[in-house]
């Protein structure tokens, strides 16, 4: 019995990105497409991998094996209109097929899937993705000065148009600061990140309400955010002092994005 196995999201991502460095354009914003028909197609990758754009109405993304083939393709839906989300979700797919392809013939993705990172293979989609579109090289040399606010995070994912959640994403987990990113919808938490140095936080987890001293819930409460930084006490730890910012997420899906960075 042959045993199924995925592929280390980071390590395969470093892999593309030494590819297109070394013997691209290396240019960023990265051109996925490129990337796909470049250092895939023109390497020792086994298989074929196509694109194809589309209107779909159950999936925003999807990678899918034609039958005892070799051949893939990637399914984006041309109906959505954020194009940094939709070029998330190419890259998302990008990871499916480099670390997932041995565990089906078929990843289907949606709003909720993209977010869900209680699920492990989504996860790691979700960071390959995030590693691919954001090299350390670049994030670190580009932004290892910049304040942790929503500002800043802005700027980062303007610099590789990437969505705020994947910006966050790889620069908190690169960060040497004690820094954290909490996405909430209905004053809950969906998901955090938070860097090694960052102390334990009080909501961090699905489910957790957002603490009461926040501004994160006087922002959902009131509707107003605060893309400046603001002092939150000890609000997301009773021993560590936080300033936190806001932002909302304007497309319909109730997102509120809390960048916190703690002092002292």
């Amino acid at each position: 019995m042959t045993t199924k196995i995925s592929n280390p999201p980071m390590k395969e991502a470093n892999r593309l990105t030494r590819l297109w460095q070394d013997h691209g354009p290396n240019t960023y914003p990265l051109d996925i497409s490129k990337l796909i028909d470049g250092a895939l197609q023109n390497s020792d990758f086994v298989g074929e991998l196509k694109t194809k754009i589309g209107s779909y109405d159950s999936f925003e993304g999807c990678l899918v094996k034609t039958k005892n083939t070799d051949k893939w393709t990637i399914l984006l839906n041309s109906e959505i209109e954020n194009k940094r989300r939709q070029r998330f979700t190419y890259a998302h797919e990008l990871g499916h097929f480099m670390c997932h392809r041995g565990l089906r013939d078929r990843f289907e993705d949606s709003d909720d899937t993209l977010n869900d990172f209680r699920d492990k293979i989504e996860t790691e989609a979700n960071v390959f993705a995030s590693w691919l579109l954001m090299p350390a090289n670049l994030l670190r040399d580009e932004f290892s000065g910049i304040g942790w606010n929503t500002n800043s995070l802005c700027e980062i994912g303007n610099r590789f148009e990437c969505s705020l959640q994947a910006s966050a994403l790889r620069f908190v987990g690169l960060s040497s600061k004690p820094v954290a990113f909490i996405v909430s919808r209905d004053g809950m938490v969906v998901w955090g990140s938070k860097s090694k140095s960052a102390p334990y936080i009080s909501a961090f987890c699905f489910g957790d309400e957002l603490p009461k001293a926040s501004h994160a819930l006087t922002a959902h409460l009131n509707g107003e955010s605060c893309t400046l930084p603001q002092d939150s006490g000890f609000a997301w730890n009773e021993f560590r002092s936080a300033n936190e910012s806001q932002y909302f997420d304007y497309s319909g899906r109730g997102y509120q994005y809390t960048c916190i960075e703690f002092v002292g």
